[in-house]
Formats: C-alpha cells, structure tokens, sequence
C-alpha cells in the first residue's frame, strides 16, 4: 500500500516535472493565463468523462458542513488562488527566484502537517528534507554566475501562491476517505477555472495568441498531464501516505524537470544541476527512509539485551527465557543390586 503510494507520488512529481518544460513551450505563443484556463477546462472534461463513463456521480455525496468547507478550501483557495498568485508572480520575477519559491509548498506541507496534524520528524528526515531542498536550489541556479535578485512583488505572489498550495494537503489528505480521487480532482479544477476567470477578463492589454498546431498538440498533452493526471496521482498518493511524505517526493520535480528537458530538447545539464539532482534524490531516500519497528533497539541496548548472562554454576538456567519449568519427577524406588539395568535378575 505505501510502496503504491511513493510510486503515485514519484508519477505526479514526474508529471509537473514534465509539464514545466511544456509550459515553457507553450507560453511563448499562449499567454500564461490564458494557457492555465485552458488546462483547468480540459481537465475537468476528460475527469467528468471518466466519471461519466464510470456512472460514478460527479457531486460528492454524504459530506458534512465541515467537509464542504475542507473541499472548497483545497479547490478555490488551494488550485484556484494558489495558480492565480503563481502565474501572476512568476511574469514579475526572475526564473531563479520563482523556481526556488514554488518548491516551498513542500516545506510548507511538511511544517502543517507536524503542527496541525501532529507528526513528529525523525532528525534523518528533516536532514533529509532540508538536502533535498538545497539541491533544488542548485538545479533551480544552473549557473553558479546566475543569483537570486532583489525581493519584490513578484516573489511575494509566488510565495503565497505556494504556501496556499502546500496548505491544501491537508484538507485533502482528509477528504479522501469519502471522496474518490477522480471527483475530488474535478472539484479541484472546476472551481479553480471560475476563480481564474475573472483574473483573465480584467489582465491588461490583450493576450498573447498566436499557437501553430504543434504548440496546439504541446497545450493538450500539458492538459492531459498536468491538469488530468498529476491531480488524480497526487490525491492517490495523499490517499496511502502522510502529507509530509507526499510533499517530501514532489520536492523531486525540479530533477525531473531537468531530465525531461535532456531528453526531449537535448539540454545538457550543468554540473551545478547533476550536483543538485544527486543532493535531491539522496535527500528523498534519506527523508522517506522507513523507521524501525516499534520494540526494536539497536546499539549498546541492544546488543546488551540480547547478550546471554554468564552461566551460575549454582543456579543452572532454566528453559522458557527466565519461567521456570516444572520441577522433573524423580524415581525413589530402590532396585536390588543384583538386577541389570533391564530391571532383570541375571
């Protein structure tokens, strides 16, 4: 179950791995709103289609007042407004400071679920968090020539973009023991599409239009992955993991990024980055490494628990590890010195 979990989680962080390289591509002749419409409409067609053709009900049924507010939480605030404040922050910032500033709705997670939730950290996981984040920063870098630029609105609209989205595991972590994840992903998306709405009628000037048919094809396969897949992949991960394990994979995206843009555009990574990846991928491991079994010891304890105590020559040990057995029933009856052992007269 959680092996299906991590595997959920790598596929999801694979997809928006991937799919910042599309984005990247597509944006040159879609503007970035308009392009995040687009996927969240997409999405949420292909979602109530297998829904549809699953005859699942598309309106989550059986939720409580309290429930409804978790669900609006992760669809308007934690997709809608999330991508809204990103989109917006990343036109007014350098790649540098925005690429390091979405990666903390990890941490972000990770720190809500130990306050919220009360999980406790392990000391080789924080460490292995903090290694992980460390070497997206240097994928992120590329260049040890390129630095972070001055802090301004731009990085504050990413930052809250991301802090809002590590928020909603949570309440989506929640929601997933009554609704499944194809309609809590069509939730997710189609609120988010009516808050992006009105961002787009009132963005200045006109937008940015001109696709050829190959970016045309880019735009739905970022749909496809993005906006389609990467959701319902996320909330089965959610759905076998703890929140902080599922942000700690998704802090993976930047190396995957890195090697969708090796294989498919043929950019060679920097050593900074081949340096970064092994720092994120060493980190994950050391992050999300199992804890030992409840009862076990290791050290000095252990080695003196089960070291056997010296033998007493007075008090022989007993079988049953320290219970003592019952006492052996002894023979006092005399037997003649003239029988053999048989119990026979020679």
């Amino acid at each position: 179950m959680r092996a299906q979990g991590y595997a959920f989680a790598l596929l999801t962080a694979a997809f928006f791995g991937a799919g910042a390289v599309l984005a990247n591509r597509v944006t040159r002749e879609i503007d970035p709103l308009l392009t995040t419409e687009i996927n969240l409409s997409i999405g949420a067609v292909l979602l109530a289609t297998q829904l549809a053709a699953r005859r699942r009900p598309l309106v989550p049924r059986g939720l409580t007042g309290r429930e409804w507010l978790r669900l609006g939480f992760v669809s308007v605030i934690g997709t809608g407004l999330s991508l809204a404040l990103v989109i917006s922050g990343l036109s007014r910032t350098s790649p540098v400071n925005g690429g390091f500033l979405i990666q903390l709705q990890g941490p972000t997670a990770v720190l809500a679920s130990v306050l919220l939730l009360g999980d406790r950290l392990r000391g080789w996981q924080s460490a292995g968090l903090a290694v992980t984040l460390a070497g997206g920063v240097l994928v992120v870098l590329r260049d040890p020539g390129a630095g972070f630029t001055a802090v301004g609105t731009g990085d504050a609209l990413v930052l809250a973009g991301a802090v809002l989205a590590g928020l909603a595991f949570l309440p989506a972590k929640a929601l997933m023991a009554k609704v499944p994840a194809l309609q809590l992903g069509l939730w997710r998306l189609v609120p988010a599409a009516v808050v992006l709405l009105p961002v787009l009628l009132l963005a200045p000037g006109p937008l940015r239009w001109h696709p050829t048919a190959g970016t045309l094809g880019l735009q739905l396969l970022l749909a496809v992955t993005n906006f389609c897949l990467a959701y319902v992949t996320l909330h089965l991960a959610l759905e076998r993991l703890r929140p902080w394990e599922t942000a700690s994979v998704l802090q993976l995206e930047p190396a995957f990024t890195v090697l969708v843009a090796l294989l498919a555009l043929g950019l060679a990574p920097t050593p900074l980055q081949l340096l970064g990846g092994a720092l994120m991928i060493g980190g994950g491991l050391l992050a999300n490494r199992p804890a030992p079994a409840p009862g076990t010891a290791s050290g000095p304890a252990a080695a003196a628990r089960d070291t056997p105590a010296p033998a007493d020559p007075d008090h022989p040990s007993l079988p049953g590890d320290g219970i003592p057995s019952p006492p052996v029933p002894v023979n006092t009856t005399t037997r003649p010195a003239y029988q053999n052992s048989r119990g026979t007269t020679p």
